[in-house]
């Protein structure tokens, strides 16, 4: 015959195994099925990525902005060809002539 107590405590550790194993598959179930579970932690993975994206795009066209920050600062060719194309100035002492834009005239 065997020793009581040690059974006892065998049956005990044995009782506390499946109680940790039911336990674990519990969380799991709740992990999966809950509105903060996977599906939300796969969701936010999605969102990370996308702005993981957007601050890869913005970085670029930061770079973008600073290249003609310091052209307009560095270039007077360049400053003068913005002043010309995108605010339509003229030297002094140039003439301006703006032409009628009519279908007909050949």
């Amino acid at each position: 015959m065997g020793d009581p107590c040690g059974e006892v405590g065998a049956e005990v550790i044995r009782v506390i195994g499946y109680i940790s194993i039911i336990l674990g598959i519990l969380t799991w179930v709740y992990v999966l099925v809950s509105p903060r579970g996977l599906s939300e932690w796969l969701r936010m993975r999605i969102v990370h990525k996308a702005l993981l994206q957007e601050v890869e795009e913005l970085k670029a066209q930061n770079q973008t902005l600073q290249r003609e920050i310091r052209s307009i600062r560095d270039d007077p060719l360049y400053l003068e060809y913005l002043a010309r194309s995108e605010l339509g100035m003229i030297r002094e002492g140039e003439l301006l002539f703006i032409l009628p834009s009519s279908p007909g005239l050949p």
